[in-house]
């Protein structure tokens, strides 16, 4: 047979081998994309407010999910360990669940009976708030993923205090005060965190409960990083029951404290617990795009997210005006639960229109 019989004979397949050929080309293709999201490169989407200003609310950043581990596909189970996290890092990481924290209180030497009255680590849900990956998952490729920063190694010594500082408008606010001791040390050393001029940080935010708070930087390792804060409210449920002697959390090996950059608005460490090693899953990376959404401050006439001024004593729309701006579960967040249909409706008739990109953001590399 000549060569140009057998490309002829090859032309001529039927239309079914060649759709079936075609349609296996793809399904290969996708696996490969979706093999190197969950094991080399992931992307993830900022839904919630616990890490601004280093994160905002609408930020979309790749993690580099080889940094500390390597991972079997589609699994997420480790295989090889490289690095572990260090100091300040901001890592993406599998929320506990009950048996996991029972497990730590039991290690901690606490009762088990506490899990009962920590509440669900829900805030930075990726799947549930403002995301459509929920309907569209596979296994554990869109399951739920938190992003906060590790201000406790295994073998610490942490202790939390509320410390009075000064704020830019010369008012005093409460700060939560982190020390550590670490491993093998005699004494207690802290971030030294100062106040610092608000600037543009604390604007775009897309966050009334935000906005208004002082903006200060803190130090870890080699590098400086924003954390904001205003008048601290509650108490800390995990926190206070494992420095029940001394006022001292010991991190047990294997473990890690993380918080939010947002200290006043993040269910981390403090309220839940501790996260283990093989809970971490990557290292946040860069940010490669970044929407304000405009959901939580679409009623206001004007623009609130100007820190200078008190967001709540600001015009808001009403009635009718106000149903042109905002969706009802914009509205009512009891109703953001909401379905795909409802998603789609919400983003195309007020979302798209109303947004803004933040073309500053994009590019600025995560520390």
């Amino acid at each position: 047979m000549t060569l140009k019989s057998k490309e002829t004979e090859k032309q001529s397949l039927p239309p079914s081998q060649s759709f079936l050929s075609s349609v296996g080309s793809l399904a290969f293709i996708i696996i490969l994309v979706f093999a190197f999201k969950s094991s080399i490169l992931d992307a993830n989407n900022i839904p919630s407010g616990s890490m601004i200003p280093t994160l905002k609310i609408g930020d979309f950043l790749f993690v580099n999910k080889m940094r500390y581990s390597l991972r079997m596909p589609f699994t997420e189970k480790e295989l090889y360990r490289f690095d572990d996290p260090k100091r300040g890092d901001i890592v993406t990481f599998a929320p506990p669940n009950r048996d996991k924290i029972r497990a730590l209180l039991i290690e901690l030497g606490l009762s088990p009976e506490l899990s009962a009255y920590i509440p669900p680590a829900i805030e930075e849900n990726y799947i549930e708030t403002n995301a459509p990956q929920k309907y569209f998952g596979l296994g554990n490729m869109f399951s739920k993923r938190f992003v906060k920063r590790v201000i406790g190694l295994p073998g610490d010594s942490i202790r939390l205090g509320q410390a009075q500082m000064k704020a830019n408008r010369g008012d005093v606010v409460s700060y939560t005060f982190i020390e550590y001791k670490e491993k093998g040390s005699n004494a207690f050393t802290n971030y030294n965190p100062e106040i610092h001029p608000i600037g543009k940080e604390l604007s775009d935010l897309d966050n009334v409960n935000a906005i208004g708070k002082s903006l200060f930087v803190e130090n870890k390792r080699d590098f400086k990083h924003f954390t904001i804060e205003g008048s601290h409210v509650g108490s800390y449920t995990f926190f206070e029951h494992c420095s029940r002697n001394g006022g001292v959390c010991k991190i047990p090996e294997g473990y890690y404290m993380v918080m939010g950059d947002n200290r006043d608005d993040s269910s981390d460490s403090r309220f839940w617990g501790l996260v283990k090693r093989e809970d971490i899953l990557g290292k946040a990376l860069i940010i490669y795009f970044s929407i304000n959404w405009k959901d939580y401050t679409c009623m206001y006439k004007s623009s609130v997210e100007n820190t200078e001024s008190d967001p709540y004593h600001e015009e808001k729309y009403e009635s009718e005006e106000l149903f042109k701006h905002c969706h009802i579960s914009e509205i009512d967040r009891s109703m953001m639960n909401e379905s795909l249909f409802g998603w789609l409706d919400r983003t195309l008739r007020y979302r798209i229109w109303r947004m803004n990109i933040r073309w500053k953001r994009i590019g600025r590399i995560l520390e």
